[in-house]
């Protein structure tokens, strides 16, 4: 049996400032993706998972919401969760 591990990542979205809201409101809808700060057009997230990919996948459905300019990882981390 392998070792199951953890991922974390921090991401920086940038955002149309008319749009700030609507897509706080879509990033709060997914799991394992919490808002750190924010200013008038960027939001700071990080995001977990099983996997590099997992966190691809909610990087990627993150910046397909209306109103996201680009979403960019900057940082990831895995460890073991056992």
């Amino acid at each position: 049996m392998q070792n199951e591990e953890w991922h974390v990542s921090s991401a920086v979205i940038s955002v149309v400032p008319e749009a700030m809201q609507s897509v706080l409101e879509q990033i709060s809808r997914h799991d394992n993706v919490e808002v750190h700060g924010r200013d008038d057009r960027r939001i700071v997230v990080t995001i977990e998972g099983r996997s590099s990919g997992e966190l691809g996948e909610k990087l990627t459905q993150i910046n397909l919401i209306d109103g996201v300019l680009g979403a960019n990882m900057v940082f990831e981390h895995a460890e073991n969760a056992g």
